[in-house]
């Protein structure tokens, strides 16, 4: 199973236009493995293993500090379990 921990309200909602949106991600999240998927916006860092979380855990990754994790979801035709990693308020 593969784990994969998404950023998009970090880097969609308050960039700017669209290609500003893809200058932060090339400035600040590629160097660190983050993923842009152009087609379905979707900003994304996977693992190729299972890391078992639950929402409201914290983690820390490089590149984008402390997160708190919102949502979670198991993708099971592609067996990948999707967190979705948010700003801690």
């Amino acid at each position: 199973m593969k784990t994969r921990f998404e950023i998009n309200e970090e880097v969609f909602l308050d960039n700017g236009t669209l290609p500003e949106c893809y200058e932060y991600y090339e400035k600040y999240l590629k160097q660190y493995g983050f993923v842009l998927d152009k087609e379905r916006e979707d900003v994304f860092k996977e693992f190729d293993r299972s890391i078992i979380l639950n929402e409201g855990d914290r983690i820390v990754m490089d590149g984008i500090g402390s997160k708190i994790i919102t949502w979670k979801c198991y993708d099971i035709d592609n067996d990948i379990m999707n967190y979705v990693l948010k700003e801690e308020l």
